[in-house]
């Protein structure tokens, strides 16, 4: 993702695979809330942040509750979640200072990447289908915006791994807050099967549609595809495995 811009930012999302966790958490287990041996999660981190040529003081971490609030953050935030308490109920951010490295939480809920090449500031999201009912895309536009300035037209997008329409099977209480939202008639956003009498719903689709609905080209939005449910030897899902399972973070960070 973003690779015509990985001269000015660090931008990825981890797998499953390259660390020390053993049993359910095999092996690059980077989620704080499971029961993971702490000391194992920390080297996890090491080995993962030095992948990326980062520092784990760096990182700014989120107690994330499926919302849409969205916050700023700076130098002095570095080193929340793992060195210093976590804030609660924050599931965005956004900030235009280098080396803060922006990290959301996933075990099937999407990432979302947004920046701004003009005035060189970047956004982060987390957006499980609440979230992304909730709009929370819109919302870390709207803060780019309030923040830095930004103009919509100028940011690029990029929505990450996370689990497919084939495999995220939903009931009513997602459609209808799919229905609910400001963001109407958006393409593929779900399908139902009578035979089932259940609903498929594409996260991607209704991410897509929210950060068009805040004003981003659709030719300056792209989309990994990755599904974590489906690629269980590369990801961690928590729709396939339960709480018996591992985390993936992403990451965003201006160089």
């Amino acid at each position: 993702m973003f690779e015509q811009f990985k001269d000015k930012l660090i931008c990825d999302y981890s797998t499953r695979n390259g660390g020390v966790s053993k049993g359910c958490y095999d092996s690059l287990n980077l989620s704080l809330t499971t029961d993971d041996a702490l000391a194992n999660i920390l080297e996890n981190y090491k080995l993962w942040c030095a992948s990326l040529g980062i520092d784990s003081k760096q990182l700014v971490m989120l107690h994330q509750t499926h919302g849409r609030e969205v916050i700023r953050v700076d130098e002095e935030n570095c080193g929340e979640g793992l060195y210093k308490p976590r804030r609660l109920g924050i599931d965005g951010m956004v900030t235009n200072a280098r080396g803060v490295a922006l990290i959301t939480s996933h075990a099937d809920c999407t990432p979302i990447y947004i920046y701004d090449p003009v005035n060189e500031a970047i956004g982060l999201s987390h957006a499980g289908w609440r979230g992304a009912t909730l709009e929370i895309a819109h919302a870390t536009v709207e803060k780019m915006k309030t923040e830095f300035n930004s103009n919509p037209s100028d940011l690029y997008a990029a929505i990450g791994p996370c689990i497919s329409i084939e495999h995220f099977e939903c009931n009513e209480d997602v459609i209808d807050a799919i229905s609910n939202m400001s963001v109407k008639d958006i393409p593929g956003a779900y399908t139902y099967s009578a035979e089932r009498g259940k609903f498929n719903v594409s996260l991607s689709a209704v991410n897509k549609a929210v950060l068009m609905s805040a004003g981003i080209p659709e030719s300056q939005i792209e989309i990994d595809g990755a599904c974590t449910f489906a690629e269980k030897d590369k990801y961690f899902s928590h729709r396939r495995d339960g709480l018996k399972r591992g985390g993936q973070i992403a990451v965003l960070m201006l160089k």
